[in-house]
């Protein structure tokens, strides 16, 4: 970065000092993918090449506003910043009460004519034969040489970086083409200033609660201007409730794309953001999807309110179809038109339906932090205050207190005997094929191996989380040193659009050593023979579908029915809500394995993936450089050997055997499917 310091003297006196910024753009090479016959090195550059293409479809969307010219409201908004900046520049000079202040009223009528004359095309940095008979001829003839001073050297400051930070603020991505009209625009604003900074110690500014506001609409009367001079009129704020120091047109659905953009680009957000798409949406909607420049701290409330108002169940949509698509108040209205004739019809049939489900607070902070991310982004462009540190879209201030004791045991966890349940099930000793696997046959008893299998052991055995596991690549079970472990971390099967993800924050990235029990029972075989078959995911099976991945689709394909398995046999613990245990409850059952005296914390935190805690262990405590990566997974795998039971003796190891892809972990359910009663004929027939 260069700074070069321009000091303009004015009478014999330095009045004012200027900066210009410079940065140099190096522009990255473009990796070219070769022909390999390693497959490893064929997916991690079609990885490389994936996250690429995401960029390139970035630059793509940018591109596509190039040499798009500036429309009327976006030269408005270029022209209003650049005036209200320069003018709060010389105010703060000319009310330094430094020896220059006085003269900045002095010089402010030869900077405006050098503006003036620099606004035109080609930016002349001279004046012409008829420029300086026509300012002779207005009187200004003793202020040519002052005015020539400036037009050869401070009228041309303006750099690009400034030009782009304006454009940047009314929401323009790309500058391609639009560098030298938006600086016309802000040399024509600095002309303006500085003609209306003629009047910046008058009695009616220097009387005003706010002298900014008092030259800008020319309180007490109009900015005087001459009309050889062609100076655009004094402007007022397009819109006198305006919060923020320019009024930016675009809707705030029109800027929804770019924010997640630029917070995914700033390593802010990861992976597919489908979440965030929808709440910001959600916020559109709630709040009839204003103009930037329109919004104020009220919509922040009217935000909250109108998420309560929307039950858990509510299916949004989308802002084409759905209820997204339809006024928010008039869903509203239906919705409470239907509650009521609901609660009338049950009233009559002397029947109370179960109301509801209403919208979790949890999930309403939720959306509020998500919006107090967007707002804290905008707060540096469309969303900049008036007033310097104050906050207007403050999300986090309306953020709802969780007691304590809702956090408390939101889900019960699973004990030592319901996972002996399921590893009891016909899924480990011998059931039938696709769909029956939970179920004993007469003959050909079978046991498959797929994550049906292998997940709920690994989460036994290493008390990591659903998506952790569900979520693993073949390249991240590593058996060459003395001990074989999972490396758990970002990676492109959990990530979206060839990005890698997956990781919550950074202390769940981990080394977990593999029990023997798992290799017993054969998972390093079924890692091989995954690989073998090509598939980067270990369980490819749960990323066939691009809606429902990982842990969502082994819930579909089989939690749903390793549950109903236990519940049949056993009693199911619930909370006071009435929900009973998850596959994350497995995860709760580990953790308390360690509730026990002489437990390591920072053992257990390494091995659960929670952030230490203290100073010694955050900051002093280097096992790993200092001992090895051999020793420390030594000590984990003794650790989690000494805790955890070993509940699985029993299981008795088979050969892989994989279904085909599309069959595995479809496991079906246990249960017998209930008789029809139109037919009286079973559904299992």
């Amino acid at each position: 970065m260069c700074k070069i310091h321009h000091t303009i003297r004015v009478q014999g006196r330095y009045i004012f000092r200027r900066r210009v910024h410079f940065r140099n753009i190096i522009s990255k090479p473009i990796m070219v993918a070769l022909r390999t016959a390693d497959p490893k090195v064929a997916r991690r550059r079609a990885a490389l090449l994936a996250a690429r293409f995401a960029d390139v479809k970035l630059s793509v969307e940018m591109m596509l506003e190039t040499n798009q010219a500036l429309t009327g409201d976006e030269i408005e908004a270029i022209f209003r910043q650049e005036l209200e900046a320069e003018l709060t520049r010389n105010l703060h000079d000319a009310y330094e009460n430094a020896p220059w202040s006085s003269s900045v009223g002095e010089a402010a009528q030869a900077l405006a004519e050098a503006f003036r004359i620099a606004r035109r095309p080609n930016r002349p940095r001279e004046l012409t034969d008829t420029d300086r008979a026509q300012l002779t001829a207005r009187g200004l003839g003793g202020e040519i040489p002052q005015i020539e001073e400036y037009l050869a050297e401070f009228c041309h400051e303006i750099s690009e970086l400034e030009v782009k930070g304006r454009l940047r603020a009314i929401g323009r991505m790309s500058a391609d083409g639009l560098i030298e009209p938006a600086r016309s625009h802000m040399l024509r604003a600095r002309a303006d200033a500085w003609l209306r900074t003629t009047r910046i110690f008058d009695d009616v500014v220097t009387d005003a609660p706010n002298p900014l506001h008092a030259l800008l609409t020319g309180h007490g009367g109009e900015v005087s201007v001459t009309p050889a001079s062609l100076m655009p009129a004094p402007v007022s704020h397009g819109k006198a409730e305006c919060q923020f120091q320019i009024y930016v047109p675009k809707r705030f659905t029109e800027v929804i794309e770019t924010v997640i953009a630029e917070l995914k680009a700033d390593g802010v957000w990861k992976g597919d953001l489908k979440q965030q798409r929808r709440i910001m949406e959600t916020f559109a909607w709630i709040t009839n999807d204003l103009p930037l420049g329109d919004y104020n701290h009220t919509h922040v409330a009217e935000f909250k309110a109108g998420l309560r108002k929307l039950p858990a169940n509510f299916s949004f949509g989308t802002r084409t179809r759905g209820a997204m698509s339809r006024p928010f108040a008039d869903v509203i209205a239906e919705m409470s038109a239907k509650a009521s004739e609901a609660e009338r019809n049950d009233k009559a049939m002397l029947s109370v339906k179960d109301p509801e489900p209403e919208r979790n607070d949890k999930t309403i902070n939720r959306d509020l932090s998500t919006m107090a991310t967007v707002a804290k982004h905008l707060a540096g462009t469309a969303w900049k205050s008036k007033s310097p540190g104050a906050v207007i879209m403050d999300f986090g201030a309306v953020r709802i207190a969780i007691k304590d004791d809702d956090d408390l045991d939101l889900r019960p966890p699973w004990t030592t005997a319901h996972m002996r349940c399921l590893f009891g099930s016909p899924i480990y000793t011998g059931g039938g094929g696709p769909l029956k696997r939970l179920k004993c046959v007469e003959r050909g008893e079978t046991v498959w191996h797929d994550a049906a299998y292998f997940a709920p052991l690994i989460w036994y055995y290493t008390q990591a989380c659903r998506e952790e596991i569900c979520g693993l690549e073949v390249d991240e079970i590593h058996t060459d040193g003395p001990v074989s472990y999972l490396h758990i971390k970002d990676n492109v099967t959990r990530g979206r659009d060839g990005e890698k993800g997956g990781e919550k924050r950074r202390a769940r990235r981990r080394k977990l050593p593999i029990h023997p029990e798992l290799i017993r029972l054969g998972f390093l075989d079924y890692a091989q023979a995954i690989r073998a078959e090509g598939h980067c995911a270990l369980f490819p099976e749960l990323y066939l579908q691009s809606e429902k991945r990982g842990g969502a689709h082994f819930y579909e394909r089989a939690w749903q029915h390793m549950f109903d398995y236990i519940a049949d046999r056993m009693e199911i613990p619930v909370n006071e809500r009435g929900k009973g245990p998850d596959i994350h409850s497995i995860r709760a059952l580990g953790s308390s394995f360690y509730e026990v005296d002489e437990v390591n914390p920072i053992l257990r935190c390494d091995v659960m993936g929670h952030a230490r805690e203290g100073t010694n262990a955050k900051h002093y405590s280097k096992r790993m450089a200092t001992e090895g990566e051999d020793v420390v997974l030594a000590e984990r795998l003794a650790f989690i050997q000494r805790y955890v039971p070993v509940i699985t003796g029993d299981i008795v190891a088979h050969p892989i055997r994989l279904l085909p892809l599309e069959q595995r972990s479809r496991i079906g359910s246990s249960r017998e499917r209930k008789q029809r009663k139109d037919s009286g004929v079973s559904r299992s027939q």
